[in-house]
């Protein structure tokens, strides 16, 4: 590994395997992309893959298409995550009568507490 003094940011090379069919995408879409080299590409797609994979919060989360939790510095991460539990254990399994009236307490104080002073 070089290292720059100018450079900010330490770039390594990472390899893994894709399969050969991947390969031809890669290199058509390289040309279709405008692209010299196919890791200009790659690199593209590996910063906004790894972006949506740190706002997800996890490999689980990420690939289940779960959205990513916004923690408040007002209260503890561990109440907030227990929060969160309790909600989406709400909206899996309770009547939707019971969801109806979490979403009136929810809007209402979501309402009195949203305005900025």
């Amino acid at each position: 590994m070089q290292r720059s003094k100018t450079q900010k940011e330490l770039n390594v090379p990472i390899s893994f395997r894709i399969p050969l069919p991947q390969l031809h995408e890669i290199e058509d879409a390289v040309e279709r992309e405008a692209r010299r080299h196919r890791t200009d590409l790659l690199e593209f797609v590996w910063t906004w893959a790894w972006s949506e994979y740190k706002k997800a919060g996890s490999l689980q989360a990420l690939l289940a298409g779960t959205r990513t939790r916004k923690y408040s510095r007002r209260v503890s991460e561990e109440l907030q995550d227990e929060l969160y539990t309790a909600l989406a254990t709400i909206f899996e399994r309770a009547p939707s009568a019971v969801i109806e009236d979490i979403a009136r307490v929810l809007t209402t104080r979501a309402g009195k507490y949203g305005s900025e002073k």
